[in-house]
């Protein structure tokens, strides 16, 4: 699966709370509750924190959610197997609000359907 950004969607990386937030993760402080990337969608605002938004600017419709999870692990030290079931959780809580698509790597092999 490659997830790719819905173009309406306008953000900006709000670099100093990004600092900010690596700073406190990096001496394990709380960090969650910082919003370090602004969505503006439709005429609302809405905020990622720091997880959000490294999956988030790792979206671009080429990279898979595989790749986009290992780099999240490697960046936070979490296990990759956790760490892809919470971004794929994430894209689909992004999906189900428009902003995003999730679309299938188009060089793995399709599902085997089963015929009756």
């Amino acid at each position: 699966m490659q997830p790719k950004r819905n173009p309406e969607v306008v953000w900006r990386l709000e670099k100093g709370m990004h600092a900010m937030a690596w700073d406190r993760a990096r001496k394990d402080e709380a960090y969650e509750d910082l919003g370090v990337l602004t969505l503006m969608v439709k005429g609302s605002i809405h905020q990622l924190n720091l997880v959000g938004a490294e999956i988030w600017t790792r979206i671009n419709g080429v990279n898979s959610v595989e790749k986009i999870s290992r780099e999240i692990a490697s960046l936070f030290g979490w296990e990759p197997e956790e760490t892809e079931e919470a971004v794929q959780e994430f894209l689909k809580g992004i999906e189900e609000r428009g902003w995003v698509t999730l679309s299938r790597d188009a060089s793995a092999p399709l599902p085997k359907w089963k015929s009756h």
